[in-house]
């Protein structure tokens, strides 16, 4: 099961609706594309305390349990951007808007958010407002039941460049130290929109240290790409998939980032796979799919909304459902 939450379309028009894409249970990777094995369902939601959220785009959406947090975004037709955090219960589909001490981070869409230390802290780098333009900074929420609150920490190394639309995920096979930490530490950051220009670098996060560890070149300067959690033999890595370029958009192919190294693997389409691929896109999702795979939902290019569904699957063919197919 995948869920997606709000967004916009080009008119634009902010949506606050709450899809799931159930696929089919004897497919968990994602692997079966059969427009029968797999359906769209809107959930109806209620918030907590009665009145409604306000729809947004440019949020983030994180998993923790069967939980959903809900940060930040931007109200496009006024432009307005928010910093707050609204949670959804998936058992009881019940929104509530979280109570949180702390700094608060200035209001931002365009960000990233990653959740470390089993569930417990929820990382978030960047983004961008009108009024304050793309950001550098990082801020962690604790997320413990009864005790949240927001941490603006003092990070060591080399700060990134200040950006917006940029993609990031943590990085497996990078374990933490000490019986304080659960899971995996690092946090690579890819691309993104700066204040003059399009960046094609590569930075990682150690998440439990507080420190900027490593920094590359993936070549390619990128924004509105995503990127999902992939293994490269013991190295943790990045799975990279559209884009765009500052005058194009990224091809259909898949960019690989090595999180120790940072080089990339680029894997084209082969011409096989080809009537399979998605067309090039920006503004999309992505998610790990159970399996290994990656699905790929909706997005823009220059000239249409896109609505379809694109799984990729390692050594086979991906596949897409149109949107008008799901019932």
């Amino acid at each position: 099961m995948c869920l997606f939450i709000g967004g916009t379309d080009r008119s634009p028009r902010a949506f606050d609706e709450v899809w799931i894409l159930k696929m089919a249970p004897e497919s968990p990777d994602g692997s079966s594309v059969s427009s029968s094995d797999w359906r769209w369902i809107r959930k109806s939601t209620t918030v907590r305390g009665g009145g409604r959220l306000p729809a947004r785009t440019g949020a983030t959406a994180t998993a923790v349990g069967s939980k959903v947090y809900v940060f930040g975004g931007q109200e496009p037709s006024q432009g307005t951007c928010f910093n707050d955090v609204v949670v959804l219960d998936c058992d009881s589909w019940e929104w509530s808007r979280l109570e949180i001490s702390g700094p608060s981070p200035p209001p931002r869409n365009s960000h990233v958010a990653c959740v470390v230390n089993g569930g417990r802290l929820l990382v978030v780098y960047g983004g961008s407002s009108p009024e304050v333009g793309p950001m550098s900074d990082v801020y962690l929420l604790d997320l413990r039941e009864g005790a949240e609150r927001w941490i603006r920490p003092k990070v060591t190394g080399q700060a990134p460049e200040p950006r917006e639309m940029h993609a990031a995920c943590v990085l497996p096979n990078t374990p933490g130290d000490g019986p304080d930490w659960k899971g995996d530490r690092e946090i690579i950051v890819v691309g993104g929109r700066g204040r003059t220009a399009m960046l094609s670098d590569a930075v990682v996060l150690d998440a439990q240290s507080l420190e900027w560890v490593r920094r590359g070149d993936v070549g390619a300067a990128v924004c509105a790409h995503t990127a999902v959690p992939w293994r490269l033999g013991r190295s943790g890595a990045a799975l990279l998939f559209g884009g765009f370029g500052g005058a194009a958009l990224r091809g259909n192919d898949t960019v690989t980032v090595d999180g120790t190294t940072l080089k990339t693997i680029t894997k084209g389409v082969s011409s096989e796979d080809a009537a399979f691929a998605p067309e090039p896109r920006f503004a999309h999702s992505s998610c790990l799919l159970p399996g290994g795979g990656m699905l790929v939902f909706a997005g823009v290019t220059p000239e249409a909304d896109l609505g379809d569904v694109a799984v990729w699957v390692p050594d086979e063919r991906a596949g897409v459902v149109p949107a008008s197919d799901l019932d």
